[in-house]
């Protein structure tokens, strides 16, 4: 499989100082957007690496990209070039409009507050993903693959269901630099790819409580796991895959697993004292972040801290 640099506008035809306008060999197109993937502003893709799974899973695990799939509406609310008209009958352009961009989900009632999380201004770039797999991006200074820079990212208000129509969730976004995308856009085209971008999905959130309360002497720590999502028990994990810390030192678990009860982890620990202040949560120690990798899919949690009585 090609790297990402190798591939960039593979089927843009004619390039010099003045675009050429000809229209032999393979044309891009990009059809509905049905993804975005948000970067922190300014974030360039690695060149070097080959766009697949495994990378952009190692980006949201970084914390470096944000996927949004599943847009069921896209409504171009653009504002038109503003033209002044001369005394003469002159014209000319006084203001480029900038793109903006409405979406519409139907992911949920959690999926409405994640999107509330991210309203922000001048946080983000975005990457599009059309529904056959096309990315688009602009291409950074340096010629390396960036997102579109995106000024407002709003959370629409909730829409909430009749008898007519059911909920939906959205956002509007707007990009600031007009030449990222009318000049300098880079289209990697899906047949470059060897998987699916609209497949990507999100990384899922873990609600972490303890069964229990930690107890002194005790060297069994229960701790129940549920999905935020949907409230389902979080199965499957094993002790490798929570970090303790005791005190501000790491005293990972050495044993334990839910094979008893799904969702109810019982992990061993070293023997806990009165007064020890303990926060666990899920990590991912071989890299050093904070998101796991259980069965195909991402998951993290926020830290759930106690002291031992």
């Amino acid at each position: 499989m090609a790297s990402l640099s190798t591939i960039l506008n593979l089927v843009q035809c004619g390039l010099g100082a003045i675009l050429g306008t000809g229209t032999k060999g393979c044309k891009p197109f990009f059809k509905k957007v049905t993804a975005m993937w948000l970067t922190p502003q300014g974030f360039k893709y690695d060149g070097s690496q080959t766009v697949g799974e495994e990378y952009i899973q190692t980006l949201q695990a970084e914390g470096n990209l944000i996927v949004l799939k599943g847009i069921r509406t896209f409504t171009d609310n653009t504002e038109d070039d503003v033209i002044e008209t001369l005394e003469d009958g002159t014209k000319q352009v006084a203001r480029l409009g900038l793109y903006e961009f409405a979406m519409q989900f139907i992911n949920g009632l959690y999926f409405h507050a994640a999107l509330h999380s991210i309203s922000s201004f001048g946080a983000y770039d975005v990457t599009m993903i059309d529904r056959d797999g096309n990315i688009l991006g602009t291409k950074a200074s340096d010629g390396s693959l960036k997102g579109f820079t995106v000024g407002m990212l709003q959370a629409s208000k909730f829409t909430f269901a009749t008898d007519a129509v059911g909920q939906k969730e959205g956002f509007t976004l707007q990009l600031l630099e007009r030449a990222e995308f009318d000049t300098n856009y880079v289209f990697i085209d899906n047949a470059s790819l060897d998987f699916n971008p609209n497949t990507i999905d999100g990384i899922n959130e873990v609600v972490l409580a303890y069964g229990t309360a930690p107890a002194d002497a005790e060297t069994n720590l229960q701790v129940v796991a549920i999905t935020k999502q949907d409230n389902a028990p979080f199965t499957g994990a094993g002790f490798a895959d929570f970090l303790l810390t005791v005190n501000g030192v790491t005293g990972n678990p050495t044993a334990g697993d839910d094979s008893v009860l799904g969702g109810t982890y019982e992990l061993t620990v070293a023997a806990l004292a009165t007064n020890e202040v303990l926060v666990i949560d899920l990590y991912d120690t071989a890299n050093n972040n904070e998101v796991i990798t259980l069965g195909g899919s991402l998951y993290k949690s926020l830290a759930l801290e106690a002291t031992v009585v």
